[in-house]
């Protein structure tokens, strides 16, 4: 592949911006949708993002910077979305016509809610996006921590190995490590779930459950996460590998998970309502829940885990009564 092709990042969150800080350094040319035009501006004037990761400094020589979204796609060859997955869909279904050309990599993690599928899938299906042009960005990588050039380890996942060949180009660094991989279904299901478990992660905590329980919980949460992606997809896979097991760990046990911190105000007594309200960024494992629920549902499986968020999230039940239900069927 021809290492001058265009990247285009869509969306300006943390994680956006975290996007932005790594390419740049392995870039000379870089395009960003901001769809702000206020806050791209300020982006210009101080090279910093007034809204998310405020005390990072970008390289912006090396970046065009655009709110007009149209822009910005016809000119990228090489798509990588960071919109919140609720809003990709609404984003994007006016431009589906220039986007069938692209190749398109999600470094969102979650559910489609027009569709309640995973963005590669949603993509595929609503969009008519072959497979071969698709791709996703995963593993433990807390945006706080890149923009911090703390060591994270970041896997590239698409059928196209020459595609993931040249991303992996651009985003190794000192301070992040790539793999590559072509388990597109298995990665990003692992990377939807791991949000669910850590909103019961994070009620849990809220209730003042110990690490004993934590623990617990968490070995419980590998287990289904397993068992599930092999009742959608019976390939073998290495479990072990960071962009499963790791992404899950970093989710569950971090402090800048916002699904953690979601369900600890859920644990705390605040309604799912008010908790909702109460978050900045999406819950993107909010919408997930009624995804995994319904495809266990529609597979006849069990997932005792996913099952009590489903219950807490979406039927209101008491989240104090559901754990100690679900406390039980743990051993």
């Amino acid at each position: 592949m021809n290492c001058e092709k265009k990247v285009g990042i869509l969306g300006s969150g943390s994680w956006g911006t975290a996007l932005i800080k790594m390419i740049s350094e392995n870039s000379n040319e870089l395009l960003w949708y901001v769809r702000d035009e206020d806050q791209a501006k300020k982006i210009i004037e101080t090279k910093r993002n007034p809204k998310y990761l405020k005390n990072l400094n970008l390289n912006i020589g090396k970046v065009y910077i655009s709110s007009k979204i149209e822009q910005i796609i016809k000119k990228s060859e090489i798509i990588i979305i960071a919109i919140p997955s609720p809003y990709i869909h609404n984003t994007l279904i006016n431009f589906k016509t220039i986007l069938k050309n692209k190749i398109i990599f999600s470094g969102s993690k979650g559910v489609v809610p027009e569709s309640h599928l995973v963005i590669s899938e949603h993509l595929n299906k609503f969009f008519d996006i072959p497979y071969q042009s698709l791709g996703i960005l995963s593993g433990p990588t807390h945006a706080e921590e890149i923009a911090a050039n703390k060591l994270s380890y970041l896997t590239i996942c698409s059928k196209n190995k020459n595609i993931c060949d040249f991303l992996s180009k651009k985003l190794t660094s000192s301070y992040i490590k790539t793999s590559i991989s072509d388990d597109i279904v298995g990665i990003e299901y692992a990377a939807t779930l791991k949000n669910i478990y850590s909103i019961l992660v994070g009620i849990s905590l809220g209730q003042k459950y110990g690490d004993n329980f934590i623990s617990v919980l968490i070995s419980h949460c590998t287990k289904e996460m397993i068992k599930f992606i092999k009742s959608i997809d019976k390939i073998k896979r290495d479990f072990s590998h960071s962009a499963y097991i790791g992404d899950l760990l970093v989710t569950t046990y971090s402090t800048h998970s916002r699904n953690r911190t979601f369900g600890k105000m859920i644990g705390e007594g605040l309604t799912v309502f008010d908790a909702i309200s109460k978050m900045s960024m999406i819950v993107e494992g909010y919408y997930a829940t009624k995804n995994a629920y319904e495809i266990s549902k529609k597979n006849q499986e069990s997932f005792h885990i996913i099952d009590t968020a489903y219950e807490i999230l979406y039927n209101n039940k008491n989240a104090i009564d559901e754990i100690k239900k679900l406390s039980k069927k743990l051993d």
